[in-house]
């Protein structure tokens, strides 16, 4: 009895412990797939952040002017007076040479060292006197900027320019020179496009303005001024055209001089007979000859004549 139920206890165990095995040996190799995928996204992982990186070194070297590119050629403004009215222009002008080669001017020092060159008379004087000093304003060419505006630039800004502008005519200067002054001062009012286009037409040259007058307008500030200029162009020429006569005047002006020079030459006379100024303003309202008073020639071809002279 006890061998009966020992054997199939036996074959229980046994078959319980090749089970237990199997499972074993699975657990054995899902632990081994889990590492090997562990170690696959460790891979992935790296690369990722390899790649960011380097995305992050290129955009950092062209925020930084790295990139060995060459920079865009940028002309020097002109030099520097101390003009009140140019001073923004000036400053603004170094401002964009520094925004286009930042390498070149890749500190402080050599904006610095940039400008001054480009001062002269009073302006020189104050700036290489500050810079000896080593003044605060000396330390960033913004500082730089914001001192020199103060002490230098005197151009019209808000209700200064508004009443500039409001004041501002044509008078004998070209449209081109006359919009020019017209959009620096609107750049500085505020005024909406509705108000600088009555103002602009109100300053212009009557002749353009009654031209312009004529037709329908354009409602941007720019198509206005672009028609000012194309008008002002067209009554230029046309001034130029009633200046230069017209060929036939040529021919008629030399048929004038041609009769004059007859009047004061020939003899008005036929034979010994001296015409009276009567008869010679006749002859020559009925257009024959002033020596022998037959038609189809002039006195110069007068065959009479010619025979007399024989």
């Amino acid at each position: 009895m006890d061998s009966a139920v020992s054997d199939p206890l036996r074959s229980a165990l046994v078959q319980q412990g090749v089970l237990l095995g199997q499972h074993a040996t699975q657990l054995n190799t899902t632990a081994q797939d889990v590492e090997a995928l562990n170690a696959r996204i460790s891979e992935l992982v790296t690369r990722v952040e390899s790649l960011q990186r380097e995305t992050t070194s290129r955009g950092s070297a062209l925020r930084t002017g790295t990139s060995q590119d060459p920079e865009p050629h940028a002309n020097n403004p002109p030099v520097y007076d101390g003009d009140p009215n140019a001073c923004q222009a000036f400053l603004s002008q170094c401002s964009l040479v520094f925004s286009l080669q930042p390498r070149r001017y890749a500190n402080e020092e050599a904006k610095m060292a940039y400008v001054l060159t480009l001062l002269s008379g009073r302006a020189r004087e104050w700036g290489i006197a500050v810079w000896r000093s080593r003044a605060p304003c000396c330390a960033t060419f913004a500082d730089f900027s914001q001192e020199m505006a103060k002490l230098f630039d005197r151009s019209a800004r808000g209700d200064e320019a508004a009443a500039q502008l409001s004041r501002l005519s044509q008078r004998r200067n070209s449209v081109t020179d006359y919009a020019i002054q017209f959009l620096t001062l609107a750049a500085e009012c505020g005024w909406n496009e509705s108000a600088l286009r009555a103002c602009f037409l109100e300053g212009l040259d009557f002749a353009i303005a009654d031209e312009l007058a004529a037709i329908e307008l354009p409602r941007e500030l720019d198509n206005l001024i672009d028609l000012a200029l194309r008008v002002e162009g067209r009554l230029s020429r046309r001034r130029k055209h009633r200046q230069t006569p017209a060929p036939w005047r040529h021919l008629e002006a030399s048929s004038a001089s041609a009769t004059s020079h007859q009047l004061s030459e020939e003899p008005m006379q036929l034979g010994r007979l001296r015409l009276t100024p009567q008869q010679k303003q006749e002859r020559l309202s009925l257009g024959v000859c002033l020596y022998c008073g037959k038609g189809g020639h002039y006195a110069l071809q007068c065959p009479v004549k010619a025979r007399a002279h024989q």
